[in-house]
């Protein structure tokens, strides 16, 4: 069975899509990028939007890129919390109000 004009002309779209974004390289940041920022985020989880301007300036990076770091960071120190002490809330066995049958 062979598939409609249609249904041709839809995948042939989709295709070019694809092949006219090429894909943003990913960033990896250099030592000295990676350990600057772990060392102000250690002192300041959330810093300033100046500030960040400011570390964005003085390493070289994109202001978005160090928001995205803190924003990241932030979220990765959450889950290791939350791997640290068991399952995160809303799990079952983890509410301090279980119900059993009487």
């Amino acid at each position: 069975m062979e598939p409609c004009a249609a249904c041709k002309r839809k995948e042939q779209e989709q295709h070019k899509d694809r092949n006219t974004a090429p894909k943003k390289q990913r960033l990896v940041f250099t030592d000295l990028q990676r350990r600057t920022l772990i060392a102000i985020f250690k002192e300041n989880k959330r810093p300033s939007k100046e500030m960040q301007i400011t570390i964005s300036q003085q390493l070289g990076l994109e202001l978005s890129t160090v928001s995205n770091f803190f924003m990241n960071a932030r979220r990765r120190c959450v889950d290791r919390w939350h791997d640290d002490h068991g399952a995160s809330p809303g799990q079952p066995g983890t509410s301090a109000t279980t119900f059993s049958k009487a």
